[in-house]
């Protein structure tokens, strides 16, 4: 199993703004029938500032996983990377 974070710091960015209602509806609804589909992938979170910038934190057996996910909803990013824990 992998940590995945997705990073969101120039055409990724999300503000908060930008999590309406309808968006949250449309993204969840995805969301939970990937990780239905997919029980090896877990959604930790999604952490933005105001301007956007932030991380999306998953554990997944690969970065592919969740760019899967991501792609077939649309969704921006910068990048998608697989990451170890050093400390």
């Amino acid at each position: 199993m992998a940590k995945v974070l997705v990073l969101r710091y120039n055409k990724g960015k999300l503000p908060p703004s930008a999590l309406t209602a309808e968006f949250k509806k449309q993204v969840g609804g995805a969301m939970e029938k990937y990780l239905s589909e997919n029980p090896k992938v877990k959604f930790n979170g999604l952490w933005v500032n105001e301007e956007g910038v932030g991380i999306c934190d998953w554990d997944a057996p690969d970065a592919k996983s969740v760019k899967s996910f991501i792609d077939g909803v649309g969704g921006s990013y910068d990048q998608i990377v697989a990451v170890e824990k050093l400390l």
